[in-house]
């Protein structure tokens, strides 16, 4: 389980994942994010860098990120595998969600 402010970081990793695949990068070189700080100056610059880092912390300890940690804080991290196959079938799973809710109302 994830918190929503963490939910929140992973939709706008992967978001820059798609951008990225998008402008013709490798999958690979997609995946890659820096430290949490330069993860804050790019999606969060409203969120303090220790809040971010946070985030990204339980991302890794729920395996959507694979991140190397110095100073306490994180330097490099990549997207997982699982992070980005969970985000894709998201779109599948709200739309069977909300089909399987109205069918209930069709007699």
């Amino acid at each position: 389980m994830l918190t929503k402010e963490s939910k929140t970081v992973l939709y706008h990793l992967y978001k820059e994942y798609c951008l990225r695949r998008s402008n013709g990068l490798s999958r690979s070189a997609s995946k890659e994010f820096d430290s949490s700080e330069s993860v804050q100056k790019l999606l969060f610059p409203d969120w303090s860098v220790s809040d971010v880092d946070d985030c990204m912390c339980e991302l890794g300890r729920n395996g959507y990120l694979d991140n190397h940690h110095a100073s306490d804080f994180i330097y490099d991290s990549s997207l997982t595998d699982k992070a980005i196959v969970t985000m894709e079938n998201q779109k599948k799973e709200t739309l069977l969600n909300v089909v399987n809710f109205l069918a209930q109302f069709i007699p």
